[in-house]
């Protein structure tokens, strides 16, 4: 089956895509369609492709309870958490939609075309802005995630490292205006430290369905009736990771609620629901192992990126990364937009 072109002039071309228009691109890329992309509104899941099985289990929680409500459930159709988005969307019978980095003769990951033929069945969606016949290459990678931020309300962030390519997405749906949503995930652990640095950039903290429909504005859509084979069959909707930063729910709070989300640029301090007292700082500077005080000593009023930082420490990224976090948590080092990290001002 040959894809259908849809050129920017076309009347059915998707409106949103004209915000992706730069100095460089004088028009918004064409796409390349198998299938019927959904009326519904959408939500974009994405995460890393070496996910946990408890991120596994709950972003296909999570794409069910969403598609459920109403919503259409988008991404990139990778391996990991993007696949189980598309598999809790088809277990909730809503419609889902592959935004992909190359073209549909050519499906990426080979192992996932019969899903991608499961999603065409069920009435989804196949898009990409390529030819069919081209072949996966990185940049295209990088050019879908932007496709799939503008096209969709919001974007999930469920488990990401500091290089995974769900960052770019999350970075995408930033610069568009579009709602980030992250689900909070412990800092000292590789797959979590993308979704750390997000939050403290000033992603939303969500940790349920609910949630994602409360930063849309709610109420959701009116939901799709299911079979009593799909609810039998699908996770429960109210599933979370074992998150053991529990501080984002606020002292006393009702069971499922969340704090408010953190302004924008707030530290993972302020997240965590309380500055820390200048009379603990001796304490916490005693305690600092070698490394974050090699850092901290890199650091200054001006704002420095954590690849300034690695030159200035020559320490590789994922462990500069731990220390800023670890200084960012004590309130000695703040973190502003771009994840561009600073000394605290005293």
């Amino acid at each position: 089956m040959a894809s259908i072109e849809i050129l920017p002039s076309d009347p059915s071309y998707p409106a949103p895509l004209w915000a992706l228009v730069t100095e460089s691109e004088a028009a918004p890329p064409t796409l390349y369609v198998r299938g019927v992309l959904p009326a519904r509104p959408g939500v974009a899941i994405v995460g890393t492709r070496a996910a946990s099985d408890e991120a596994l289990r709950f972003t296909r929680a999570l794409a069910a309870a969403l598609g459920d409500a109403g919503f259409s459930i988008w991404s990139g159709g990778a391996r990991g958490v993007d696949a189980a988005a598309h598999e809790g969307a088809l277990e909730a019978r809503a419609p889902t939609v592959v935004v992909s980095g190359a073209g549909h003769a050519r499906p990426y990951p080979r192992e996932h075309a019969p899903l991608f033929d499961r999603i065409l069945a069920a009435g989804g969606a196949l898009l990409a802005r390529v030819p069919d016949d081209t072949p996966p290459l990185p940049g295209l990678f990088l050019q879908r995630n932007a496709v799939l931020a503008a096209l969709t309300l919001a974007t999930v962030v469920v488990e990401a490292g500091i290089e995974s390519g769900a960052r770019s997405a999350a970075a995408a749906a930033r610069r568009l205006g579009r709602h980030l949503c992250v689900v909070p995930h412990a800092p000292w652990s590789p797959r979590g430290v993308g979704c750390a640095l997000e939050l403290v950039g000033g992603a939303r903290p969500i940790t349920r369905a609910a949630d994602v429909i409360d930063v849309l504005g709610g109420p959701a859509p009116p939901p799709r009736r299911r079979s009593r084979r799909a609810l039998r069959n699908s996770p429960p909707a109210t599933g979370t990771l074992p998150l053991p930063d529990a501080a984002f729910a606020p002292a006393g709070a009702p069971p499922g609620k969340i704090a408010p989300a953190p302004a924008a640029g707030a530290g993972l301090g302020a997240i965590a629901g309380g500055a820390i007292g200048a009379e603990n700082n001796a304490e916490m500077t005693a305690e600092m192992t070698a490394e974050q005080r090699v850092v901290l000593d890199a650091l200054d009023a001006h704002p420095a990126h954590v690849d300034e930082v690695c030159e200035r420490t020559g320490l590789p990224p994922r462990r500069a990364v731990e220390a800023l976090l670890t200084l960012t948590l004590q309130a000695v080092v703040v973190e502003g937009p771009a994840g561009l990290f600073r000394r605290a001002l005293r």
